[in-house]
């Protein structure tokens, strides 16, 4: 047959059409077999919530904003994203980065901080939705299936945290009642005790914005632990009383 001839006797090579499909294969065994870091992201996030915590120095600002960029990495790597998603993400870090730079080095610091966390805003919001797009498609729920829903509640919180240090320095009015200070200890501890509806009642909003995005937060919160949270803890425990189950079925120790 004119299919299965041969050159010299050897084996017939395949044709180019068909080499494709096992490249393409080998690199969706290759994707799937890489594993979530869901983990280090909540790792990270945890490094960077104690900064704000402790500081609101120059030095810590700049810290937390390379810790924000390596969770935005971790996570891109963990949701599998296309060439040109990833080319379309570098060029936004990149820009942002340049920007944040410029800022710093031709506005007063007031400014520059401003104009970061704009920035700052952006790459959380991104990396929030990424980490929860990832978290929805797992079929199975493992312990980097609870990291990432963690870590996507506590961006949640970071978020408001950078939306409300913009909107303070958008609003020349004070951005708290009876507060002094608007660094970024108070405006984090503002925002976590909104999320986790706390209501210590010590800081309160003076703007209508202000409290409208206070009210919504406290509202997400609410929603995310009462059904994405406890739903994956509960499929997470079901999972594993099924294993513990059916291994003496199976025979095995």
């Amino acid at each position: 047959m004119i299919g299965s001839r041969t050159v010299g006797g050897g084996p017939r090579r395949p044709h180019r059409a068909e080499r494709p499909e096992r490249t393409h294969g080998s690199r969706r065994r290759r994707v799937r077999g890489r594993p979530d870091d869901f983990v280090v992201v909540l790792w990270l996030l945890g490094v960077n919530y104690m900064l704000f915590a402790v500081t609101s120095a120059r030095w810590a600002r700049v810290l937390v904003a390379v810790v924000y960029v390596l969770a935005l990495v971790v996570t891109v790597r963990a949701s599998h994203p296309t060439r040109g998603q990833r080319r379309v993400l570098g060029w936004v870090v990149a820009c942002g980065v340049v920007v944040a730079g410029v800022a710093f080095a031709t506005l007063p610091f007031d400014d520059a901080s401003g104009v970061t966390d704009v920035m700052i805003t952006a790459v959380l919001v991104l990396t929030l939705v990424l980490v929860l797009s990832r978290v929805l498609r797992h079929r199975t729920v493992t312990i980097q299936t609870i990291a990432g829903a963690l870590s996507a509640y506590l961006l949640i919180g970071m978020t408001f945290t950078s939306l409300f240090a913009v909107l303070a320095w958008v609003d020349p009015e004070p951005f708290f009642v009876s507060a002094s200070s608007e660094g970024a200890p108070d405006l984090q501890y503002f925002s976590f005790t909104t999320l986790t509806t706390l209501g210590y009642g010590d800081l309160t909003v003076a703007s209508g914005a202000a409290r409208g995005f206070a009210t919504l937060e406290a509202l997400v919160g609410q929603i995310f632990l009462a059904t994405l949270v406890a739903s994956l803890v509960a499929a997470f425990r079901t999972q594993g009383q099924e294993h513990g189950t059916r291994r003496p079925r199976s025979g095995h120790p």
